[in-house]
C-alpha cells in the first residue's frame, strides 16, 4: 500500500511540476508596470491577510515595503535558499512579506510535504491556497519569475521580476 502511495505522489508531482525546474527565458532584472489588475504601479493594495505556514493570519501593514511573490516551485526554492542564508529576522527587519502560491498543488501533497517543509523555517511564508485568490496576484506570463512588489503606504511603486538570488538581494537592499 505504501508503495502505491509513493508512486501516486511521485506521479502527481511529475504531472503538476514537470520533471525539472522551469528556466526563465530572460535572466535579467525586469521592471513592469502591471502584473494583474490588482497589482499595478500606482494602485493601492488593500486588506491583504493571508495565513502563513502555521495557519496564522498575517496582514500587510503600512510598514510593509516589499512583497516577494513566488508562483512556481523553482522560484520558491531560490527564495527559500536565499532566506535560509540570512538571519531569522531578515524579512521583518526589511519590512518584507513573502507570499507563495501553492494553489495549484494537490492538497494532500501540500499538507503532507510542502507545508511541513515550510514549517521548518523561522521566517513567515504567507500561503495562497485558493486558485481564485491566486488570480489576483498571478500572471501566467511571469509566473516563473520571483516577483518583488515595492510599496509605500500600501501604494505600489514598482514591480520587479528577478530569477536569481543575487538579483533578489540587489532589489531587497
Amino acid at each position: 500500500m505504501k508503495k502505491i502511495l509513493y508512486i501516486f505522489i511521485a506521479a502527481t508531482i511529475f504531472i503538476f511540476n514537470g520533471c525539472g525546474d522551469q528556466k526563465v527565458d530572460n535572466p535579467n532584472i525586469q521592471n513592469i508596470s502591471s502584473l494583474t489588475s490588482e497589482i499595478t504601479v500606482g494602485k493601492k493594495i488593500q486588506n491583504v491577510t493571508i495565513n502563513d505556514q502555521f495557519d496564522k493570519p498575517i496582514s500587510l501593514t503600512s510598514k510593509t515595503k516589499k512583497i516577494i511573490f513566488v508562483f512556481k516551485k523553482a522560484s520558491g526554492h531560490t527564495v527559500r535558499n536565499f532566506l535560509d542564508s540570512k538571519p531569522d529576522d531578515y524579512l521583518a527587519n526589511k519590512n518584507v512579506a513573502f507570499i507563495a502560491d501553492i494553489s495549484g498543488m494537490p492538497s494532500i501533497i501540500a499538507s503532507m510535504f510542502a507545508i511541513p517543509d515550510l514549517q521548518k523555517h523561522k521566517y513567515p511564508v504567507m500561503l495562497i491556497k485558493d486558485e481564485d485568490a491566486a488570480k489576483k496576484y498571478k500572471n501566467e506570463k511571469y509566473e516563473d519569475y520571483i516577483t518583488i512588489v515595492s510599496l509605500n503606504n500600501f501604494r505600489i511603486t514598482s514591480i520587479t521580476l528577478v530569477s536569481t538570488a543575487e538579483q533578489l538581494e540587489k532589489i531587497l537592499n
